[in-house]
């Protein structure tokens, strides 16, 4: 949230970032810690989960799949809203209205093929390896203005010894074969 007041581009409300969780258990869990704060109107969560509630009847009121379920059913969608619905319109504003919509907190989706230039920064919590690794330090580097030479990338995981790695791998025979 401090980056967001403090660093160019995400101060200026031209930049936005992506928060790169291990699974769809942490992202409603950083999700609902940022919709405690002023900062929560800005954020959003894309994953691959699916709120079903038949599936999760006989779960326990404390068990991961009801704290998603309830994430979801009750904190991200609106009343009659689809998952789908929901996605589309945050990856809009993500690209469109990079004001109203700072960070997409995201687990898998979004960090191949998806082109949103004014994504500036991303925030690593998942140990990404190789391809998916390359494919999240890409997505920052999407120029959009005077304003924005290339994206920066936060390394919780301490993954940049792999990035050596990673780009061997992009700049051998390897990729012909394999």
């Amino acid at each position: 949230i401090e980056d967001f007041s403090l660093k160019p581009r995400l101060n200026s409300d031209r930049g936005t970032a992506l928060l790169v969780c291990a699974s769809i258990y942490d992202a409603c869990h950083y999700y609902r810690l940022l919709q405690n704060t002023s900062f929560g109107l800005y954020c959003g969560i894309i994953t691959s989960y699916e709120p079903n509630h038949n599936a999760i009847s006989r779960e326990p009121a404390n068990s991961d799949e009801r704290y998603k379920f309830d994430t979801y059913a009750h904190r991200v969608l609106k009343a009659g809203q689809t998952t789908k619905q929901y996605e589309d319109e945050a990856k809009r504003c993500f690209i469109e209205e990079p004001a109203n919509m700072k960070l997409l907190i995201v687990v898998g989706k979004l960090l191949t093929g998806f082109d949103a230039p004014s994504c500036t920064y991303i925030y690593l919590d998942n140990e990404l390896r190789d391809h998916n690794l390359f494919q999240a330090i890409c997505r920052t580097n999407r120029l959009d203005g005077d304003d924005k030479d290339y994206g920066h990338i936060v390394d919780f995981k301490e993954l940049f010894g792999q990035v050596h790695e990673a780009l061997d791998v992009y700049s051998s025979d390897e990729l012909d074969t394999d």
